[in-house]
């Protein structure tokens, strides 16, 4: 619950926010690098609403259904800067297509090739994202306040990102000379 807390929290210090305007921002501005359960939103907002760190308001729209909109409190923001003082636990990686590389022996070789190809292409629709991303920040909010602190966010996302990239090219690489010393090996005998 905590990781969730604080990036509700945090997501609130852009103003009053209601839970889809907080799905959106998640969508939109956190994506590259966190992810939140829309399904897990409105329960947290609910805890954080008990432990007094965030309140609401039910706001009428006309010709629209009423929306819950919810503030941080005096309560919230202590606890959220509280929370940024404290160092970032460690980042653990979970990667089903390492998983399948691991145990690569035990499949196809031409599976583990198609396996990279399209994890090159997804990380190359990522690259190409981020570049979109980039424009919007150095172009119509690069007076924002926020904005040095998304740009650092993004530019390690463009490098891991061309780290992975890179690990692609030299892992097909790696797979085609082991696939021809293997052909010469079966030749020799």
């Amino acid at each position: 619950m905590s990781q969730t807390k604080f990036a509700i929290l945090g997501m609130l210090t852009a103003g009053p926010l209601t839970g889809y305007d907080l799905k959106k921002m998640s969508e939109r501005k956190l994506a590259h690098f966190w992810h939140e359960s829309y399904g897990n939103l409105y329960p947290r907002l609910a805890e954080l609403e008990a432990e007094r760190l965030v309140s609401s308001i039910r706001e009428r729209r006309p010709g629209r259904p009423d929306a819950t909109v919810y503030t941080l409190t005096a309560l919230g923001w202590e606890e959220f800067r509280a929370w940024m003082t404290l160092p970032a636990a460690p980042e653990r990686l979970r990667s089903e297509l390492l998983l399948k590389i691991f145990f690569g022996a035990h499949a196809p070789e031409e599976d583990t090739v198609r396996q990279i190809k399209a994890y090159r292409e997804q990380q190359q629709e990522l690259r190409d994202t981020y570049g979109s991303l980039e424009e919007v920040l150095l172009g119509e909010e690069r007076d924002a306040p926020d904005t040095p602190y998304r740009l650092l966010t993004l530019r390690r996302g463009q490098l891991v990102t061309d780290a992975r990239l890179r690990w692609c090219t030299e892992a097909l690489r790696s797979l085609a000379a082991a696939d021809g010393v293997a052909l010469a090996r079966a030749t020799k005998r």
